[in-house]
């Protein structure tokens, strides 16, 4: 049983100020696009090192140069331009709708450099992510396919390109983040062709638990609350781990957030984590 985070971390804390600094500076001209990126990789080690020192066994390089979950896609593909601020789902939070022009492509190699400067920044295991189709092709504005089914295909394929760019580069583990399935669940598949299924079991009510043992995949259990500052007791956190045990072997188990923890106070994010370790040592399934 290992833990790991999903998604972004918090870019900033009251410590550490140098990419808020640095972003102001590159808006108001005073900082290249050159200048921007060497901050931008010191605070990517900066997150990863965060991390490491919380004690996450399989971490991400904390996604801080990620805008939104489809900023780095809609910025790199050709046939994408990004277009206005949406909202994001029924969230608090917005993102920039990519716009889709033309016929998709890619050379696979978008996160590639990111993702190479972070292997060799993490002590431990390292794991990548891209955007999931069906999220990217139904929040994207379509001026070229104009059907849902030939738009996701289209994203698809420009994924999948990207997940064997980062294979090349030494990626064994690649998350693919797909909230779309929780938003439009009339596209929810009965089977995944996937090593691992990420499952949410504390920011709402949920039976989820009570079919564990329907799954074939290794199960990564959401059971900190990344959309709540209120950070979880090691009692409540061992409570949910050991109702998952009795449905299914502990090498199939593995503990995370629910999502990302960019939107939480940085203190409170690390609190958080703490107590996702703590449980999971806890629970006995996690060397200290």
């Amino acid at each position: 049983m290992k833990t790991t985070v999903i998604g972004a971390y918090p870019k900033i804390s009251d410590e550490h100020q140098d990419l808020r600094r640095a972003l102001h500076r590159h808006d108001r001209g005073e900082l290249d696009s050159a200048g921007l990126s060497g901050v931008l990789d010191e605070s990517t080690r900066w997150a990863i090192g965060e991390l490491d020192w919380v004690g996450v066994d399989v971490v991400n390089d904390g996604q801080v140069r990620w805008d939104d979950m489809l900023a780095p896609f809609a910025r790199a593909w050709e046939g994408c331009d990004r277009g206005p601020l949406e909202r994001f789902y029924d969230n608090n939070t917005y993102f920039r709708q990519p716009v889709i022009t033309g016929p998709i492509t890619t050379d696979g190699r978008t996160l590639v450099r990111d993702f190479e400067f972070a292997r060799g920044v993490a002590r431990g295991q390292l794991k990548a992510a891209v955007c999931g189709p069906l999220t990217f092709a139904t929040l994207a504005e379509d001026r070229h396919y104009h059907s849902l089914e030939d738009r996701t295909l289209a994203v698809a394929d420009a994924i999948a390109a990207e997940i064997r760019g980062l294979g090349a580069a030494g990626a064994t583990l690649v998350d693919v983040e797909e909230p779309a399935l929780v938003a439009h669940p009339e596209h929810f598949l009965a089977a995944f062709p996937v090593a691992q299924i990420g499952i949410d079991v504390r920011s709402r009510e949920t039976h989820v638990l009570d079919k564990l043992n329907a799954l074939r995949q290794t199960v990564v259990l959401g059971i900190v609350d990344a959309r709540n500052t209120r950070v979880e007791t090691e009692g409540e956190l061992v409570r949910l781990i050991d109702a998952a045990l009795k449905r299914i072997p502990a090498e199939y188990l593995w503990l995370a957030p629910t999502t990302g923890l960019e939107y939480l106070p940085h203190a409170v994010a690390v609190n958080k984590l703490r107590a996702l370790v703590t449980a999971a040592h806890a629970a006995g399934g996690v060397k200290a």
